[in-house]
């Protein structure tokens, strides 16, 4: 169930994000279309606990980088990321390439963590952001971890939009493609949601919490590269693996940390 309040909250702060400027009551008010008092109502809530200021010299309210704080706070401190974050760069620095870890929410893959590369032209994704399951190699590699009656139901509840003129059309195509790719080794995305871009991904499952690790970038540089690709990003799981199984990346048992430092994987 959607909170209609915190929803029209985070809109004000997503808008925040796109415009980059100070906007006032009328015009926050228009692009969200939500009634002035009740937009008023958000923002004095919004600056009476720091997040947000009036700048009247310049015509509007701004957010104050107590929220950017708070963030960083946070995501110095999620244990379950900090824990894969340097496998992650790992295949990162392998590939070249954007890599990605997801989980699947409510029919979409939500990233967990993404780290980018660095070429001009790449893959641009953000920690938070959401893509449809069935058109991603994250999504369909998550897919794969459920039985196909499980996908049946689960594909029943999918609208299957068309994105792009390769975004595969059915339940039917989506469920081929899984299992051909269940065959191969690894998951694929050929431009099905994103113009230009391919991504390959493989399922990692802990603790029963399945999630998908993937590397996405453009087509010109990954099209003959994908076989490798999933080769490196199957070492990463592994690596990932042995993170949980208590081992190190060569499969070795390490010796144990103190109880002061170690972590228990959720």
């Amino acid at each position: 169930m959607i909170v209609k309040q915190v929803e029209n909250l985070l809109a004000i702060l997503d808008l925040f994000a796109k415009v980059r400027r100070p906007r006032t009551l009328s015009q926050i008010s228009e692009a969200l279309g939500l009634p002035k008092s009740s937009t008023f109502n958000l923002l004095e809530t919004l600056e009476s606990q720091g997040y947000i200021h009036e700048m009247r010299a310049w015509g509007g309210y701004y957010p104050t980088r107590r929220l950017l704080a708070l963030a960083q706070e946070i995501a110095r401190n999620d244990p379950f990321v900090d824990r894969l974050r340097p496998v992650l760069e790992w295949l990162q620095e392998q590939t070249g390439e954007t890599v990605l870890l997801a989980h699947q929410v409510d029919g979409e893959i939500v990233y967990l963590e993404v780290i980018e590369c660095q070429h001009a032209v790449r893959y641009f994704a953000q920690a938070g952001d959401r893509r449809p399951v069935q058109v991603t190699s994250a999504g369909k590699a998550i897919l794969s971890c459920y039985s196909a009656q499980e996908r049946a139901q689960f594909f029943s509840k999918l609208s299957f939009e068309k994105y792009r003129d390769a975004t595969l059309p059915n339940a039917a195509a989506v469920e081929a493609d899984i299992r051909a790719s269940t065959a191969r080794g690894w998951f694929e995305n050929l431009s099905e949601f994103t113009p230009d871009v391919l991504g390959v991904g493989m399922p990692l499952v802990l603790d029963g919490e399945r999630l998908a690790v993937s590397v996405a970038g453009p087509n010109f540089r990954l099209l003959n590269k994908r076989a490798e690709l999933a080769t490196q990003v199957g070492e990463a799981v592994r690596r990932i693996k042995g993170l949980f199984e208590g081992k190190a990346p060569d499969g070795s048992t390490p010796a144990p940390k103190s109880s002061t430092d170690r972590m228990e994987p959720k």
